[in-house]
């Protein structure tokens, strides 16, 4: 039986704001906010202190709205330079803990202390953690300790700022079940007014749900699985150590040079870099379980989010259904868009994985794009990898298109 691990996310509160703070003393219990053009009413909070918080000022909100609630808010432009600086400090840190360190983003980190920290220790480390971050970055933080990464992270938004939080499998009826649906990681906006049609509340709601084959035709098979595993208490116990901010296993990103506005245009860029990423996985005989979508917007905030299927695949369009869903969950269309990114993790080779057909799906549709999918990569194997795609429209106009969504979203900004 294998041993059973002990899993912290250390989440730092309020990251851009707090390192301003930490910077300049001066900013310390004012209302301050990050928002990138810094006093332009048009801009969007990145992030705002607690004691801005008390006057409703919160991120994502415009500056607009920000300033009516809190007119002698404090507005500092975002310092990356700063940011990377004060993160680097705190991920050292934590190698010097543990090598069980995986960096989820700028701002947070799971660690694996299971070999270095007895159970009847851990929150005793978890205070030592919270302690050197707070008397020596002078960073406020909350870490979730757990059996994997899903409680652990679940954990560390449980109580903030500063809280440090146990989720334990056995505790899950009394801790995970009664809060609100909308509060478990991995639910977006999508995702939730579907729960919301089916009356489900809390996590609770979820994992009683009676009619496992109601929520698959909902949700769809792959979100309800991974929804329900999480229900549960399950998760992922593999902290990897290989993955940075950016996406580990084959993945493919693009940075481009002028933002992207339209969501359609998006899903296009999307869209190829899905081809791209499933044409190597076949060339190399790799199937995947994970697949993960990467957002960098204009301000240079950055989300990665990802979902376990079922089966594991390397078919394209396996692949971008779960990358729509994922741009459709978790995408701020507010936001112009500077990178994406698609990857793809859990690999396995190709003549390891079994597909588990349903009696409901279309054996001939299954052969069929199987049929097609084997053509494109002798094609793009014979003539070069990218050759020939399925599903992308060549929009010679994506600039003109850009440019006018942006001429509009600027009009009803205004």
């Amino acid at each position: 039986m294998s041993k059973a691990r002990i899993i912290l996310h250390v989440d730092m509160n309020c990251y851009f704001v707090s390192c301003e703070i930490a910077n300049k003393k001066e900013y310390q219990n004012k209302p301050v906010a990050v928002a990138p053009r810094g006093t332009s009413r048009k801009g969007i909070i990145l992030t705002a202190s607690y004691a801005a918080r008390k006057y409703g000022v919160n991120s994502a909100m415009r500056v607009s709205e920000a300033l009516e609630k809190c007119p002698h808010l404090i507005l500092l432009d975002p310092h990356y330079e700063l940011y990377e600086a004060f993160s680097r400090k705190f991920i050292e840190y934590f190698f010097k803990i543990t090598p069980l360190v995986e960096v989820a983003s700028i701002d947070e980190a799971f660690l694996d202390v299971t070999d270095v920290c007895p159970p009847d220790k851990v929150i005793e480390l978890a205070h030592q953690i919270q302690g050197y971050i707070y008397n020596v970055l002078k960073l406020p933080c909350s870490i979730g300790i757990g059996p994997n990464k899903f409680l652990a992270k679940m954990g560390s938004d449980y109580k903030k700022p500063m809280g440090i939080t146990v989720f334990r499998k056995r505790e899950i009826k009394e801790m995970l079940w009664p809060l609100p649906v909308q509060d478990m990681i991995g639910v977006g906006k999508k995702t939730l007014k579907n729960l919301q049609f089916l009356k489900i509340k809390t996590i609770g709601d979820l994992a009683n749900y009676p009619d496992h084959s109601i929520l698959e035709a909902i949700l769809g098979k792959n979100t309800t699985a991974y929804l329900l595993d999480h229900a549960y208490g399950n998760g992922d116990t593999v902290v990897d150590v290989n993955r940075s901010s950016e996406f580990s296993s084959m993945s493919n990103s693009q940075t481009f040079e002028m933002d992207l506005f339209e969501p359609r245009i998006i899903l296009d860029n999307l869209k190829i870099l899905t081809n791209t990423v499933a044409h190597r996985l076949v060339e190399h005989k790799y199937n995947c379980q994970t697949v993960s979508i990467q957002i960098r917007y204009n301000d240079f905030r950055t989300i990665v989010r990802s979902k376990t299927l079922i089966n594991p695949t390397n078919d394209n369009l396996e692949i971008f259904a779960v990358v729509k869903d994922l741009f459709e969950d978790f995408y701020d269309e507010r936001i112009p868009v500077r990178l994406l990114g698609v990857g793809t993790s859990k690999l396995s080779e190709t003549r390891q994985d079994v597909k588990q057909m349903s009696i409901f799906d279309d054996l001939s549709k299954e052969e069929k794009e199987l049929n097609i999918n084997n053509l494109l990569n002798k094609i793009n194997s014979s003539f070069g990898d990218g050759s020939i795609r399925i599903g992308v429209n060549n929009n010679k106009n994506q600039d003109k298109l850009n440019k006018d969504y942006k001429k509009e979203k600027i009009a009803i900004l205004d």
